[in-house]
Parts: C-alpha cells; sequence; structure tokens
C-alpha cells in the first residue's frame, strides 16, 4: 500500500513538473515542510497586549480599537455605524426585515439548514462538532491528527458548513433591520460558544484550510455588522480580533499548495486577503494581504482557462470560485493594491462564462460535481443553484449592463461586498448601471477552452458537455440540459454526497446516469478515488460551431470507447438549435458489434404523456409544454436526481437502447427532436 501512494504522488510531482514546471514541485514540498513545522510548534492565539503592539502606537489618548476600526472602515466592505442610512433601505429592497429576523430566529433556535439537513441542535445549541446526518462526533484533538474521509457512512461536510459562520451576516442583518440588542448578545454568545469548542489549532474544524479561509472572511464582516454595537465591551473584540488573527495565521503556514492546485488553494488565498484587509497597518497583515493577492494572481493563469472557465469543469466550483475573486477585487482596490487590467479582464471572462451559463428560468445547469459551495450566503434558505446574486456582484464590480440584465438587478452580495468600489460608486451602490460601454450579449456561445457550450433559442436554452472530464467533472462528455422558459425539462443527475456512500456517489457521476450515450455500459473513464479518474482519454474534437440568430449547431465527438474489447467505436453527437425546436443526432462508428443505451432525466415536476412507442410530451407546472420525438421507441423507467447536495428527488428517466455495428463499418444513428408546444 506504502509502495503504491509513493507511486501515485510520484505520478501527480511529474504531471505537475511538466504543467508548471519545476519551480511548483519545489514549492509543493517547501509548504509541506511549512505544514509540517506548524503542525509540530502550532502558533497560539495573541494576546490583547500582543494584538495591539503588532500595529504603529496610537496617539496619545486614543482608544486602540478606535483607531483600529478607523482604519479598517477604509478597507472592509461596510461598517456598522452604516446601519440606518442608505445601504440598510436599499437592503430592505431585497429583503424584507421579516424575513431578516426570521432566519436569525431560526438559527437562534438551533434550526440551521443546509446539504439537505436541518442541523437542529437542542434548546438552541450547537455541537459544532457533529455530523447532524449520521450523530459522528469528531474528537478535540491536535488538528493533523483528525481524520474525516474514513468515518464510515459520515460526511465532513455538514460539521464545515455549519462552522462557515454564513450565521454572522443573518445575526446582523436582523441587528441592522431592528436595532434590537438581542441580536448582539446573540452574535457575542454564539462566538463565545464557538470558541471554546473549537480553541485554535484543535478539532475538525481547524484540519481544512479552505474552511478556515471562508470562516475566516465571515469574522471579518462580523467586525463590519457589529462593531460599536452597544454591550460589547473593548476587551471582547480584542479576543475577536485574536480570533480572526488566529485563523490568518494559520493560513499562511498551511496553504493547500499541492502537485494540483485547486479551488481549496484559492480558497486560502482569499482567505489571507481579506484577513489582510482587516489587519493591514501591521507587518503580518501587510504580508498575508500581499501575499494573497500575489498568490491569487498566480492561480487565475493557472487554474482559469484562457476563456474565462475554471480548470475543474463544475459549473459549482466556477460560481465558488469567481465569488471569491469578485470579493477579493473589490477589497484589494478597496485598500489601493487592485488587480492589473490584464487580470481583471480574466476574471470579467469567467463573469461572461456565467453570464452565458445561467438559463432564463434562473437555476443553473449542474454538470459537475455540485455541493452547494458558496461564500456569501445571505438568507438560511437561499436558492444556491440560482446564481444571479453573484451575476450580480459581477456587475458591480465591472460595471456591466449586461451582467446586471441578466442578475435582473443587484443584490445583497453586491451591495455588501462591492460596497466602496468605484464602479459600485459609479451606478449608485451597485445597481448594474453600466460605468462603461460592453458587448451585447451572443445568443449561442462556445467555449473552447473550458469545453461547454450554451445554445440559445426563442426560448429554448440547451447547455452541453463538449469537453474533457477535468478534476471535479464527471463522466458527461456529450451530455445536455434543456431549458424552457419556465424552467427544465432535461436536466443533470446532480451529486448527492462525497464521502458518506461510495457507490451512490459514482453512480451519479458515471456515464449512464447522464444525458449522453454508452456504449456496453462502459464508462468514458475509471474512478479513482471520490473525485479523480484515472485516464481520460475522452479526447473531444469540436467538429462544427456555428451560431445563429435563433439558435446554433454545435458537432463534436469523443474518443472515449477506441479501446473496447470487440473494436473501438467513435461517438458523435449534434445539436441544432432552431427558434424553439432542437435536433439531437447521435452517430457511431464502429468495427465490431455493440450495444448502446442513451437515458435522459426529467425532474420529478415534468409530468410525462406518452403519445406513441417514439413521441413523448412533457409539461411543466407552468403549463409550458415540449414534444420529444425519436427515431426509435422511447422508455419511461421512475429513478432518481439530486437537485442539490444531500437532496434526493423523484424523476422521470427516458431511455432508448439498440445494437449498433453488426459486422460493418457503416454509421449508426439515433435521431431526437424536442419542440416546444405553442
Amino acid at each position: 500500500m506504502a509502495h503504491k501512494k509513493l507511486a501515485r504522488r510520484l505520478q501527480f510531482l511529474i504531471a505537475s513538473a511538466k504543467r508548471h514546471g519545476p519551480a511548483h514541485v519545489v514549492e509543493v514540498f517547501r509548504q509541506e515542510l511549512r505544514r509540517r513545522r506548524y503542525a509540530a510548534s502550532p502558533i497560539p492565539l495573541p494576546t490583547p497586549a500582543q494584538l495591539a503592539a503588532s500595529f504603529p502606537p496610537t496617539v496619545p489618548g486614543t482608544n486602540f480599537l478606535d483607531a483600529f476600526q478607523r482604519n479598517a472602515s477604509r478597507r472592509i466592505p461596510f461598517t456598522a455605524d452604516r446601519r440606518g442610512g442608505e445601504l440598510m433601505e436599499r437592503m430592505l429592497a431585497l429583503q424584507s426585515r421579516a424575513s431578516m429576523v426570521h432566519d436569525a430566529e431560526l438559527f437562534a433556535a438551533g434550526h440551521f439548514e443546509a446539504l439537505g439537513l436541518c442541523l437542529a441542535g437542542g434548546a438552541g445549541a450547537y455541537n459544532w462538532g457533529m455530523d447532524y446526518g449520521c450523530g459522528h462526533v469528531w474528537p478535540a484533538a491536535p488538528f493533523n491528527t483528525v481524520t474525516f474521509l474514513d468515518v464510515p457512512g459520515a460526511d465532513v461536510k455538514y460539521v464545515w458548513e455549519l462552522n462557515r459562520m454564513y450565521w454572522i451576516g443573518w445575526l446582523g442583518k436582523a441587528w441592522w433591520a431592528t436595532e434590537d440588542d438581542r441580536w448582539v448578545r446573540e452574535f457575542t454568545s454564539r462566538v463565545d460558544s464557538w470558541r471554546g469548542a473549537n480553541p485554535v489549532n484543535t478539532g475538525i474544524n481547524w484540519t481544512m484550510p479552505m474552511e478556515v479561509a471562508i470562516r475566516g472572511f465571515w469574522l471579518v464582516l462580523g467586525f463590519a455588522f457589529f462593531h460599536g454595537a452597544p454591550g460589547i465591551s473593548d476587551e471582547w473584540w480584542l479576543e475577536y480580533l485574536a480570533l480572526a488573527w488566529g485563523h490568518g495565521s494559520y493560513l499562511e503556514n498551511n496553504l493547500e499548495y499541492f502537485s494540483n492546485l485547486t479551488n481549496h488553494y484559492i480558497s486560502n488565498c482569499f482567505g489571507m486577503v481579506m484577513l489582510g484587509s482587516l489587519f493591514a497597518g501591521s507587518t503580518e497583515g501587510d504580508r498575508w494581504l500581499g501575499e494573497g493577492r500575489r498568490r491569487l494572481l498566480d492561480e487565475l493563469e493557472h487554474q482559469v482557462l484562457p476563456d474565462g472557465v475554471h480548470y475543474e469543469r463544475s459549473i459549482c466550483y466556477h460560481r465558488l470560485v469567481l465569488e471569491m475573486y469578485l470579493i477579493a477585487l473589490a477589497a484589494l482596490e478597496r485598500s489601493g493594491h487592485p488587480f492589473p487590467e490584464q487580470a481583471r479582464a480574466h476574471v470579467e471572462r469567467m463573469a461572461e462564462f456565467m453570464r452565458d451559463y445561467i438559463p432564463g428560468s434562473g437555476t443553473v445547469p449542474q454538470l459537475g460535481d455540485s455541493d452547494d459551495g458558496v461564500i456569501l450566503r445571505m438568507s438560511i434558505r437561499q436558492e444556491l443553484y440560482d446564481h444571479r446574486d453573484t451575476m450580480a456582484l459581477a456587475a458591480a464590480v465591472f460595471g456591466r449592463n449586461d451582467f446586471g440584465a441578466t442578475a435582473g438587478g443587484t443584490s445583497l452580495a453586491a451591495l455588501l461586498t462591492a460596497n466602496g468600489t468605484a464602479a459600485a460608486r459609479g451606478s449608485n451602490a451597485a445597481e448594474a448601471v453600466p460605468a462603461r460601454a460592453s458587448a451585447p450579449t451572443p445568443a449561442s456561445r462556445l467555449y473552447r477552452d473550458g469545453g461547454f457550450a450554451a445554445l440559445r433559442g426563442n426560448g429554448m436554452y440547451v447547455f452541453a458537455d463538449v469537453g474533457p472530464i477535468g478534476l471535479h467533472g464527471n463522466n458527461d462528455t456529450l451530455s445536455f440540459t434543456l431549458h424552457g422558459r419556465s424552467g427544465a425539462f432535461i436536466v443533470d443527475p446532480g451529486t448527492y454526497c462525497y464521502s458518506r456512500d461510495l457507490a451512490l456517489r459514482n453512480e451519479l457521476r458515471s456515464s449512464l446516469a447522464h444525458n449522453a450515450p454508452v456504449v456496453d455500459g462502459a464508462e468514458i473513464a475509471e474512478f479513482s478515488g471520490l473525485w479523480r479518474v484515472r485516464n481520460d482519454h475522452t479526447d473531444v474534437t469540436i467538429l462544427e460551431w456555428n451560431p445563429t440568430e435563433s439558435g446554433a449547431t454545435l458537432h463534436a465527438e469523443h474518443h472515449a470507447y477506441g479501446r473496447l474489447p470487440g473494436g473501438g467505436v467513435l461517438v458523435q453527437r449534434r445539436w441544432t438549435l432552431s427558434g424553439d425546436e432542437l435536433h439531437v443526432l447521435d452517430t457511431f462508428v464502429a468495427s465490431g458489434p455493440h450495444r448502446t443505451a442513451t437515458r435522459f432525466t426529467l425532474p420529478a415536476e415534468v409530468l410525462v404523456v406518452r403519445i406513441d412507442p417514439n413521441r413523448l410530451e412533457l409539461q411543466r407546472p407552468s403549463g409550458e409544454r415540449l414534444q420529444m420525438e425519436a427515431s426509435v421507441p422511447l422508455t419511461l423507467t421512475e429513478g432518481w436526481y439530486s437537485p442539490s447536495y444531500g437532496v434526493a428527488a423523484r424523476a422521470t428517466l427516458i431511455g432508448i437502447s439498440g445494437h449498433i455495428g453488426a459486422g460493418t463499418n457503416a454509421p449508426n444513428q439515433f435521431a431526437y427532436i424536442c419542440r416546444l408546444l405553442p
């Protein structure tokens, strides 16, 4: 086993050296050494005196916290002394005062909804180390000794989601909206409870730097929401700032810098930027800010493809990474260290991809892994697969009217995190009025580097996967989703879980689960662990891309089945969208006999009526109807899909199967027509 582990690591390091160069491999070992040194001698939280001594001396007679707050308010997005002003009025236009209070009341009562569960804390209390899905509690052991992926039936994401501290925002909004000191007391008591149960460098909530970074961001916002609130002593605030400081110190020494860098490493750098923004003026804070900025710039080149798609090839993780870059861009501008224009343009391309993958009905396709990951969870029941709130943040940061039109207006995310930037000031606090001219939104667009295409017709929207698998991709090459005006007709099966059930995890990321052709029941790539595949031999080729005013034609092929016994199979799929009608043609070029199967997943709300063996009528709750016709008989079975992490819902599965390549080299084809009905 040890030899296999070593061989695998060498394989990753060789691949990293080829992709990033030998300097990257040197940095991998340097950061590993730094993590080990920190684990052997963890850095404790600073005392209040040590914290104050980290900053230049204040003017005699000046309170340290008052001076700290004045300096920090120039860099963090908002401060508590604005709670009764225009910003609050604009927030209330987006979420009612009653809704804000309801979020806070639910949390205060021990009701935290996340990942398909209600994490119910008895008598309003929470066990900060428990997976509420199975009851497992992680020990209060040194952080580097705690394991979390090898606990049968447990999923550590349920612990971490609660400990990201989104609830600071819910309590902060309730206080701003009501001026009720109850929410101030709730804030301080919850932080005290968390701090007592999670000593620095101890337990499950200090094992993952990504979680430390996201929590660090919310600790920064906690200072912004509540500084100046009545009843909070200076001593309490100094302990709070020491806790936030400890998050920055931990991140600096525990970067997730491995042979393959992912959204986790970006989150580490993001956390350093945000904590550095709070503590700028100290040697450490300035270092965190500068180092986080430098590394974010580097990863923009390494992880984001030239066309703006994040290389892990997951819509969910693309949103998460874009969100972090947008928040960091705003923070760095306020701190006087903006990104170079070329880097800003690269982030802007990320936002353009988001603009293009958002269907008219809002809820995005789930291609790739989907774990409900978000930084700005502004409400306990936020629609996490409606990315228009992040689109509004992009509109505020870049001043783009096309982004604002897609978002349909501003959002709480934009108001709170883009506040104070030049574009937001020029657009009346993030209303997404353009600060400069921008190109019109294309009707359809192909992202060749990322391997995705958005086809837009008159009311019909198709999002297709025409690329390799990627780190957070699934075996879904040549799959697609289909939306009408009111919502989805054909959906991706989703993710459901990671570590709780490996067999279930693999079932939903399998080839057969997706809306793409499968040959001989084989996977297009063999799974290796929870997220990777052993070899990606899809070798996708775009044969044709022709956008039109009323749709587009997309023709692609993959070679993943070239190694099948009995002769390889070349798989092609051609989409032709024109207005409200989509034609799909699957072609198989085979040198021997094989069996093919394709299924399409329909969400539970879509009613299916059979017209004849080859035709079905699909109807959404809005009354919108779509007819699907195939060149072969269509079967109907009951199944399920995952609309969000931890949630399983009923689905109807449309299937076809047949034999191909029966002793000839002639292409074998299956055709489908989907048309919206008047």
